[in-house]
This record gives C-alpha cells, structure tokens and sequence, in this order.
C-alpha cells in the first residue's frame, strides 16, 4: 500500500494519468446535476457542501510536484479554504429548470468550467433555488474520485440537507496492483502469460473488423465536449421484466440493446462489430486480507464486449453479451489482466510531462483505441436518497469530460437516463440525438419481441 504520510497523499496509477491529461483534452470535472423534491434555503446548501469539503478531505487537495511525481498535499480547514470555497460556491437564480433546452445547455457550461487542480478546493457548486424545484450542478475533478466515490458525496449532500451529520470519508491510497495481483506469487508468471495471450488475440480480432461508431470525423486537437441529456420512454419496470425473462441482468440487456443500435448502422457488413468498453469497480478485487475500507478515489478496470453479426437473433444476442461481460469480469477474479495493468503501473513513473506528450501524440496520429463507445452504469441511483428524508433527489445527470463517446446508464424513480458526452468537434449533436432515437427504437423493439402482451399486464 502507498503511505499517507502526514497531509501528503500519494496518486496511483489513473491519477497519474488524469493529472497528464487534465487541461489538454478539457478540464476533466465530473458535473453531476441533481433535481431535488422540494425547495432548500440557499444557506442550508450552502453549509452543507462546506461540511462536504471536510467530511471528505481530499476535496482539500492541492495537485503538487515532489522531487520525482506529483502527489497530492491536502490542505488544512482554515481560512484559505474558507476564501477557495467563496470562489467555488455559486447562487444561479437565473436558470429556467423547467426548461430542458436551457437547463442542458447550463448544465454543459458546468461541465467546462476551469478547475485548478494546484491551487486545491476539487469543488464546483452552482445552486439554483426554485419554490418546488431547485437544482443543484456539483463538480468535482475525475482526480479525485470516480463514479462511486460520486455517489457518495451526493448521499453526504443529502445528509446536510435533511440536517443529518456528514459521515467521514477516510483518506486511502493503496496501488492498484492490488486488485489484479496474482493472490500467490508463485502464480505471476502464469497469470501474466495468459493476460498477454488474450491480449494478442483480442488485437487480432479487432483488427479484422469494421468497428462501427458514430459519424465521426477525427481531429488532431481534443475539442469541447458535447452533452445530451435523454430519458428513455420505455419504463425501467418493462426493461427490467424483459431482462428478467431472458435471464440476464438490467445492464446487461442494456449493454446488447447498445451493440444492437451500432451493429444496426451497417446490416449487411458481416466484418461489422460493436466495441462497447465496460467499467469495472476494481474495489472487490482486493483481497480482504488487505484490510482496505471504502476506497473513496479512483478504483476503476475496464474489458471490451465485442459484438458482431447485425442479424444475429435476439436470445442469442443477449445471451452472448451476457457470456462476454460475465468473462470479462471472471478475468478480473481469476487475476488474468496483470499484462494490461503492470503496463500502466509504470505511469507514475514516466512522469507528468511524458504522460501528457503521449497522449498528445496518440491524439495527433489518431492511435486512441478503436472503439463504439465506453458506457458505464451507474445502476439504480434511488439508494442515495435517505429512508423517509424530507429533502430527497428525484433526477440526477451524471457526466463527464470524455475523449471517448461516453454513456452514463442511470435508473431513478422508474425511468431510465442515458446522458451522452463526447468530443463536440468530431461527431455532430445530430448524430447523437440520431443515436439516441434508433436507441430507444431497439429498446421497444426488443421488449415487444420478448413480451409481445405487454410487459405492464
């Protein structure tokens, strides 16, 4: 495990790649957008995210160059946090929240605000009050924690608002190499061999298809991101009974009815394929013997599903979507991803600057991996609301800076979100509202073959 040495935090190995990228393909804030029940008295929000940046202390970080690395140096409460929060904290009463056109275009506005990361204060906050409907825009740089750690510190806003204390949020730095090493070291040789031979394979594999995406033209400079806010119309009860009756998980039914609307784009294409990369929470693959808690910052993996045969039957599609992702996650349990994951154990090493260049020149050569998309599910977000809270949160848009075209999986109250950022300068709004359309036609496409009575009966 990486020491906590005083207020000194050590990054690992994505972090240090976060701290490379940040700035050069946009400041990478997670702005998560939360509509809440009922109004709150601005002074209420406001202490309750000023609790929030002491409950969890790395939202006091300040990005800081050692001797070597970068690591991060937490800032103690005080004064200076005090006057960085003024400048972090913004009342918009400006903003029509029932207006979706203008809530998304404020929404992306927050996506691109300028963050600093050495000057410490992870924390953007806009509020807008609203007699019925407040919103509240929270960002917190992707350096300081990943979607779990997201959903987090929105139960611990909840908390403050419902007049509950925050509950703390411990500062841990272990390496990432504890959740793909091998649980003997006996097994290192054989476990990286067969990380390295599914690697080869999967390369060959990829390289002879026709990975389809959306319209996109390639740039050599990362441009602004856009953002698409979409609700499914199919209700997440109708979903969740067709993935039941096929017998695979919501996420998995929604992760083939993806690959489905890419594979759609080319029909009669028998090279064509969808390549969705898919998040993994690498937290339960250390071992318990570790002792770790929470986790609370940057602990994710990820494995590719590769999909082709546009005509292929429905059963059949599902069913082999399901065999992919349960083979990828048995990867991870079987601690067969070390080739992967000791490669970039070496970032910390290369340095900031070499990072950076990296990835600059992967960027101007257009040598980023292939891919459609890489979707991440947040799941069933109603768990953040608090048993019988008065102040509870009935939307929530989570996203992103991406440099990939990123969809966020998201149920709450019965309605299934699926917000999309990407790089505005390379793919068209169209397209992706075009996307959105055949998506939500697949959706009702696959429902109605699976139940044809109806599902709701």
């Amino acid at each position: 495990m990486a020491v906590i040495t005083g207020d000194i935090v050590p990054l690992n190995r994505s972090e240090h790649g976060y701290a490379a990228i940040e700035g050069l393909a946009g400041t990478m804030v997670q702005a998560y957008l939360l509509r809440l029940n009922q109004p709150v008295p601005e002074e209420r929000m406001r202490r309750a995210l000023r609790e929030l940046v002491t409950a969890y202390p790395k939202l006091r970080a300040a990005l800081e160059p050692g001797l070597h690395r970068y690591h991060f140096r937490i800032l103690p409460e005080g004064p200076l946090i005090d006057q960085l929060f003024d400048v972090a904290y913004r009342v918009d009463p400006h903003v029509d929240v029932d207006n979706a056109t203008a809530l998304e275009a404020w929404h992306r506005e927050r996506m691109h605000e300028v963050l600093p990361l050495e000057r410490g204060l992870g924390l953007r906050a806009h509020f807008v009050p609203h007699p019925e409907r407040p919103v509240l825009c929270f960002g917190v740089p992707h350096i300081l924690g990943d979607g779990m750690t997201m959903l987090q510190l929105v139960k611990q806003i909840l908390r403050g608002l419902n007049g509950q204390p925050l509950e703390p949020m411990a500062l841990e730095a272990p390496s990432m190499i504890g959740s793909i090493a091998p649980l003997d070291w006996r097994q290192w040789p054989r476990q990286v061999m067969r990380s390295r031979r599914h690697k080869l394979q999967e390369a060959r594999r990829l390289a002879s298809l026709n990975i389809q995406q959306w319209p996109t033209q390639l740039g050599t400079h990362f441009s602004t991101t856009g953002l698409r806010h979409h609700e499914v119309p199919t209700p997440v009860a109708d979903l969740r009974r067709t993935a039941r009756e096929l017998g695979v998980s919501l996420n998995t039914f929604l992760i083939a009815a993806l690959a489905q609307t890419f594979l759609d784009q080319a029909p009669n294409d028998p090279k064509a394929a969808a390549v969705i990369r898919i998040s993994v929470n690498l937290r339960k693959y250390y071992p318990e013997s570790a002792g770790h808690g929470h986790l609370w910052g940057n602990h994710v993996g990820a494995f590719l599903v590769i999909e082709t045969d546009a005509r292929k039957p429905l059963r059949e599609r599902v069913k082999s979507i399901d065999a992919s992702i349960k083979e990828g996650q048995d990867r991870y349990a079987r601690r067969e991803m070390c080739w992967t994951y000791l490669l970039e154990e070496a970032l910390p090493w290369l340095g900031r600057t070499l990072i950076g260049h990296i990835g600059v020149q992967l960027k101007r050569q257009g040598k980023f991996p292939k891919i459609s998309c890489h979707a991440t599910s947040l799941g069933d977000a109603n768990h953040v609301n608090l048993p019988d809270a008065a102040v509870r949160v009935v939307q929530i848009v989570p996203t992103v800076n991406s440099i990939s075209p990123l969809p966020v999986l998201v149920e709450m109250n019965g309605r299934l979100s699926l917000p999309c950022s990407w790089q505005l300068g390379e793919t068209p709004v169209a397209a992706v509202d075009d996307f959105h359309r055949r998506f939500d036609e697949v959706l009702a496409r696959m429902v109605a073959e699976v139940m044809p009575q109806g599902v709701a009966a």
